[in-house]
């Protein structure tokens, strides 16, 4: 048989022998790396203790309410095909909807990692114009909640005994809900105010001088 006495040939692609290179990784891996806040916690016990014990009665709350949406949601598939005599499963899920997002937006402020947020100012405003730009976010949040704070009394300071029309719930306390909801975020955020924005400007103002 005939032999091949040519050269021999190196089948080793050079992309094996250096991972890094070519197209299998056009991005460094440093520039995959996302820098998480730290929790929104004061630097003093006991009121740090008592934020996150806070937190934790706003988590445990939050997962009561998604289990019982999952529970009523069931429960009216089912109503369906059965009897169809119970409306008010259809109604206590939208209203452990809402109850839920205010119950858990002053949990989400102060753990911002587990957010979601879209972070472009960031990118833009650096030193000081960004610790300017934080602030005034937080002090115009805090405004609409104050805002809202004082017209959610109102509404239930002039309620009427109204209550909804499915599963007789008063609306006195169906508006309840959101007024805690409010506080919850109105703390929060003057506390990011207070050990973050604040310091944090005032440091961009030393740099700066």
């Amino acid at each position: 048989m005939a032999q091949n006495d040519g050269p021999p040939t190196d089948s080793t692609d050079p992309v094996d022998e250096n991972p890094t290179a070519g197209p299998s990784s056009p991005l460094d891996i440093d520039e995959l790396t996302v820098v998480e806040d730290p929790p929104l916690l004061p630097t003093r016990e006991p009121l740090r203790t008592s934020f996150r014990v806070l937190g934790a009665i706003e988590r445990i709350l939050g997962s009561l309410l998604l289990v019982l949406i999952l529970i009523l949601v069931l429960a009216q598939i089912a109503d369906r095909y059965i009897s169809g005599a119970a409306p008010w499963t259809g109604e206590l899920a939208r209203l452990s909807m809402v109850w839920a997002t205010f119950l858990l937006a002053g949990y989400l402020i102060a753990y911002s990692p587990h957010h979601i947020a879209i972070q472009v100012v960031d990118y833009v405003a650096k030193g000081r114009r960004l610790a300017f730009v934080k602030l005034f976010v937080n002090v115009v949040i805090l405004l609409t909640c104050l805002l809202l704070i004082y017209g959610t009394i109102n509404l239930l300071v002039t309620d009427i005994g109204q209550v909804t029309p499915a599963g007789e719930i008063p609306l006195r306390f169906v508006n309840a809900v959101p007024l805690v909801g409010f506080v919850l975020v109105a703390v929060r955020v003057v506390l990011a105010i207070v050990i973050r924005d604040v310091p944090a400007l005032r440091e961009t103002n030393g740099d700066s001088a």
